[in-house]
């Protein structure tokens, strides 16, 4: 442990000492890890493009080049580290479903959209979207706004929203080819041979102005038992998928996906925990549409998606379920003297799952949003939503963002922002009518929740303080004296603190901190840590080179009984990358979990220990 400590402490100081010393190295724009400071531009929060300093709402973008260091990972591997955001299960085996959480709400509170479109399977208990079907390996960017966005997106968007941007098609002739392989071991269990093998492809060019993209995916994981056991659980995805678009220059912009994944996994008995030789398959097929049509005053764009989802477990008590949902966004989008952005628009949603038989629910929204900028410093961002649910009629939220921006001297600047927004959430189908824990008389959750902090910039420096306070009520729960779900009596509160620093130390180094405070009166934090802290360092030895460590604290937690209390543990993840000089290959390693430190995510369920992953990727674009 002593060891381990001055080793954190060594990776963690090293590169300011060397960057003292080399500070007048320059890094070439297109070396791997370049570290240079961006006024990032983001969509998320108001559907236009601006730059993140002129947004008033805490938005994190994960670019390609952080998608990049995380190379043959998980996608929740990589959003786990970011403030205020847990990913429960992403530390055991790998074919346990996740659960996301931000500020204290779960699945069901946040949303998850794919270029913009929600995606969501009716029959999954929080009507939510399962992270594991995806591959990060088609990933281009990452938004994550945190606090409620219903007004704009609609119902489910509570604490916030996850918005995944996949890669897109090319004029020209373009490949990837990624491979790896590595171990999925829990703790004190030594592992040298290899039982995780990836591999991945991406092609992309164009015919006569039409664009298209083909990718394809494949990951098989047999290291690890679901539940603490002698025997190991075997997890197999294939992914694929195939994209058309139109010449982006013309008035009248389309695309066109169709996207398949196809998920086979062992899986053990968890009443009682033991071992078991169960197996379950899954496969989701997605179809997704966006058009937009420029004319001389504004843009008209259209949203459309399409998921099919199916599951069969196998069991000492089999089950099968099927789900499909649609999702349609119509809106226009104008500008007014470079002074207000307003969207006006129309959604349609419907769910389907085979509960009972066949069950529907359909949503059809209207909404308006508007950035409103009374100065260069001043803007506010609001909206109003109406809408009617085909069981839980009528519902009207709304939000209001004002942020003020303050430009200092010497290139510093100090932005307030604030925000008070309510969100609207309908049971799932799952909920209701579940033959063994459904309730028909459900009523839906409302939220509302209040922010406020500011934002330091200076060059080489910034820093976020932020606080939140968001009320839940009815609260949907599963009440344990019934073994149905139900509605909470009391009014749930959730409120804590995020605060993010990021420091260039230098020329090839950086470190981002993050640390996120969260606590409840009446709520549900089971699982979810009152503290807990990230620490990343990039470090870019030269061009071709580049080292990445984080460190990342959890803190004591409630476990499921919401009384036994769960240590907190600290676990230490290092990654290399290496471009040839050949700029066509590259190779990586990581070691996640570096000292195998002992910990428990979820009782009685088996966590990852200390584990390595490497490969090489071959790209000409």
């Amino acid at each position: 442990m002593v060891l381990s400590k001055k080793l954190c402490c060594f990776l963690l100081v090293a590169p300011l000492l060397w960057g003292q010393q080399q500070n007048d190295v320059s890094i070439p724009k297109d070396s791997i890890g370049s570290i240079t400071t961006l006024d990032e531009v983001v969509v998320v929060d108001s559907r236009f493009p601006m730059k993140r300093s002129q947004s008033g709402r805490p938005i994190i973008k994960i670019n390609r080049v952080e998608i990049e260091s995380f190379q043959g990972e998980e996608l929740s591997t990589l959003v786990r580290n970011y403030s205020g955001i847990d990913i429960l299960g992403s530390r055991t085996y790998a074919g346990q479903n996740k659960t996301f959480s931000i500020r204290g709400g779960r699945n069901r509170q946040v949303l998850i959209l794919v270029d913009g479109v929600r995606v969501s399977d009716p029959a999954r208990i929080d009507n939510d979207f399962e992270l594991t079907f995806l591959s990060l390996d088609d990933v281009e960017s990452i938004e994550i706004q945190k606090g409620a966005a219903s007004t704009l997106y609609g119902s489910a968007a509570a604490t916030g929203i996850i918005n995944i941007v996949t890669k897109t098609t090319s004029d020209t002739f373009a490949l990837n080819l990624r491979s790896s392989l590595g171990t999925a071991v829990t703790q004190n269990e030594s592992q040298i041979a290899p039982n995780v093998y990836q591999n991945a492809l991406r092609v992309r060019s164009s015919i006569k102005d039409i664009g298209f993209k083909f990718n394809a995916s494949h990951r098989y994981a047999d290291g690890m038992s679901a539940v603490v056991g002698e025997e190991t659980d075997p997890f197999m995805r294939y992914a694929l998928g195939f994209q058309l678009h139109n010449d982006r220059a013309s008035k009248w912009n389309w695309s066109l996906g169709y996207d398949r994944s196809y998920i086979r996994s062992d899986y053990d008995n968890v009443f009682p925990v033991t071992d078991a030789p169960f197996k379950y398959t899954k496969a989701l097929d997605r179809v997704s549409l966006s058009q937009d049509y420029k004319y001389k005053t504004g843009t008209l764009s259209l949203l459309a998606g399409y998921q099919k989802t199916d599951r069969d477990f196998q069991s000492d008590f089999p089950y099968a379920t099927a789900s499909e949902n649609m999702s349609l966004d119509l809106f226009n989008k104008w500008v007014i003297a470079d002074k207000a952005y307003m969207i006006l628009g129309v959604q349609l949603q419907s769910n389907y799952a085979d509960y009972d038989g066949f069950k529907k629910t359909s949503q059809r929204d209207g909404y308006f949003n508007m950035v409103y900028k009374f100065s260069e410093a001043f803007r506010v961002n609001s909206g109003i939503r109406l809408n009617h649910h085909s069981t839980y009629d009528t519902h009207f939220t709304y939000s209001v963002n004002p942020s003020y921006n303050i430009a200092l001297a010497n290139d510093k600047s100090l932005k307030l922002l604030a925000s008070l927004s309510t969100a609207f959430i309908a049971p799932s189908l799952y909920q209701l009518y579940d033959p063994y824990s459904g309730n028909d008389i459900l009523r839906p959750e409302e939220n509302r929740s209040l922010e406020a902090g500011f934002t330091y910039d200076t060059k080489g420096f910034r820093t976020a303080l932020l606080f939140f306070n968001r009320k839940e009520s009815p609260s949907l729960i599963y009440d344990l004296a019934t073994f149905r779900y139900g509605n909470a009596t009391e009014t749930a509160i959730y409120r804590g603190v995020e605060m993010e620093f990021g420091i260039t130390l230098s020329k090839n180094a950086k470190v981002d901190l993050n640390y996120t405070f969260t606590e409840t009166q009446g709520g549900d934090l089971r699982y979810l840590p009152k503290h807990a802290l990230n620490v990343g360092l990039q470090y870019q030895l030269n061009p071709q080179t580049a080292l990445l460590t984080n460190l990342q604290f959890i803190g004591d937690r409630y476990a499921l009984d919401n009384a036994t209390v769960l240590d907190a543990y600290t676990l230490f993840d290092l990654r290399f990358r290496y471009r040839f000089k050949n700029p066509k290959w590259s190779t990586f390693l990581s070691v996640t979990n570096l000292f195998d430190a002992s910990y428990v995510e979820i009782e009685n369920f088996a966590t990852q220990g200390r584990n390595f992953l490497t490969g090489f990727t071959y790209s000409i674009d």
